[in-house]
C-alpha cells in the first residue's frame, strides 16, 4: 500500500475550537497534517496517529500510551485498507441509482426470507420467525 502525500493546512485556533470533531475527522481520515496558529503564530500540529507513530520511539512512551499508539494506528491502518478496497469495487462495478440498488437489496432480503412474518425487534440481534 503506497502512501498518500497529506495535505497540509494552516487552520486558526478558533476554528479548531468551532470544529474541533470535523477537524480530526479529516486528520483521520484524509491525512490531513492541520498547523494550528493562535494570532498569527504556529502553535501545534494535528496529524494522523499513523504519522505520530513513525515520528516517536515507542520505547519513549509509557506503556499504556505507547499500546493505545500501536492499536489505533492498526485500526486506521486497517479502515484505510478497507476504504482502498471499496474504491477499487466501486470502480469496477457498473453505475447503478441508489434507489435501482435499494429495490435490489429489498427484493433479495425478501427472497432469502421467504413468506416467513417477523416479528418487530427491540433487541438487535434477537429477533426471529414468527410463530405461525
Amino acid at each position: 500500500m503506497m502512501k498518500k502525500r497529506p495535505t497540509v493546512r494552516i487552520v486558526s485556533a478558533t476554528e479548531v475550537k468551532n470544529r474541533f470533531g470535523a477537524m480530526i475527522k479529516h486528520a483521520y481520515s484524509d491525512q490531513e497534517h492541520l498547523i494550528v496558529e493562535r494570532s498569527g503564530i504556529p502553535m501545534v500540529v494535528i496529524i494522523p496517529l499513523t504519522d505520530y507513530e513513525q515520528w516517536i520511539a515507542a520505547e519513549d512512551l509509557p506503556a499504556e500510551v505507547a499500546e493505545a499508539v500501536v492499536t489505533g494506528t492498526r485500526q486506521q491502518l486497517a479502515q484505510r485498507r478497507f476504504l482502498e478496497f471499496l474504491d477499487q469495487v466501486q470502480a469496477r462495478m457498473p453505475e447503478v441509482a441508489e434507489e435501482e440498488g435499494e429495490r435490489d437489496i429489498q427484493e433479495a432480503i425478501r427472497a432469502t426470507r421467504g413468506n416467513q412474518d417477523y416479528a418487530p425487534c427491540p433487541v438487535p440481534g434477537t429477533c426471529y420467525p414468527a410463530e405461525r
